[in-house]
């Protein structure tokens, strides 16, 4: 990181919603948006890695990637978590009617916009980022939580979240999309090539061929560079078409081991 210029900081920044790790990443962006003077500010899970150069939308304000599955996003009026995302949108000062209808990536399902964390791009001067905190943290002060009362426990990339955490899932996602339109409509969606869920592409064995056509620019792993999993995960990125010394410096580097606090 030293020999790329890298500035590493560590402060305590998601102190709204601690126990909701998936947060950490709203809070930061937003320190990061009124700390740098770039363009463009790129938010990113710790579970993904860049196999190629990014594009950035030098014609547009936000660049994103829909969900993959549903979730607790909505589909309209008479979906479970219609009401969430109205109660939300109030707090935002818009309407759920400012977002465009989509296609999520795996399970093809018709929702309102909604943007996979993992990878999120906005224009630093719109200010995106800290009114995406902002809603966020009203949200949490106003308990809205998605998941509330179902008592579900999520597993996600580090495994199971916990039941608190797991009421929020897809909350921070949410609040996203609707700053974001509440923002800007110059919002472009990258190709099937960014954020890639590797643990769902292959689930039911074969590959579907959107994901072949462009080699990967940047791979949402999951879990799947973990020991148990790292073999299969080669397997697949090799399927997709990933340049040769980046499918080198993959072998070399994966199995990660998990180092513990």
């Amino acid at each position: 990181m030293a020999d790329m210029g890298v500035e590493y900081v560590d402060e305590p920044l998601n102190t709204i919603c601690p126990a909701y790790g998936s947060a950490n990443r709203v809070f930061a962006a937003a320190w990061a948006e009124t700390h740098t003077d770039t363009d463009f500010i790129v938010v990113l899970d710790s579970d993904t890695v860049f196999l190629d150069e990014p594009a950035l939308p030098l014609d547009a304000d936000v660049a994103v990637r829909p969900v993959d599955s549903k979730g607790s996003a909505t589909s309209g009026a008479g979906d479970l978590f219609e009401d969430y995302w109205n109660k939300l949108a109030e707090l935002c000062g818009t309407s759920v009617e400012q977002l465009p209808y989509m296609q999520t990536t795996i399970d093809k399902e018709r929702i309102r916009a909604s943007y996979n964390g993992g990878l999120v791009v906005t224009r630093r001067s719109l200010g995106i980022l800290t009114r995406w905190a902002e809603l966020f943290a009203r949200s949490v002060n106003e308990g809205l939580r998605p998941y509330r009362g179902q008592g579900i426990n999520i597993h996600a990339s580090t495994g199971h979240v916990g039941h608190t955490a797991s009421e929020y899932w897809g909350s921070n996602q949410a609040a996203l999309a609707l700053t974001i339109w509440a923002t800007t409509n110059r919002v472009v969606h990258y190709p099937d090539s960014y954020n890639i869920p590797l643990h769902l592409i292959a689930s039911e064995g074969k590959i579907d061929r959107k994901w072949q056509i462009n080699s990967p620019v940047h791979l949402h792993y999951h879990w799947m560079f973990e020991q148990r999993h790292h073999e299969m995960a080669l397997e697949i990125i090799e399927q997709l078409g990933v340049q040769t010394d980046r499918m080198e410096w993959l072998v070399q580097h994966v199995p990660f081991t998990r180092q513990n606090p």
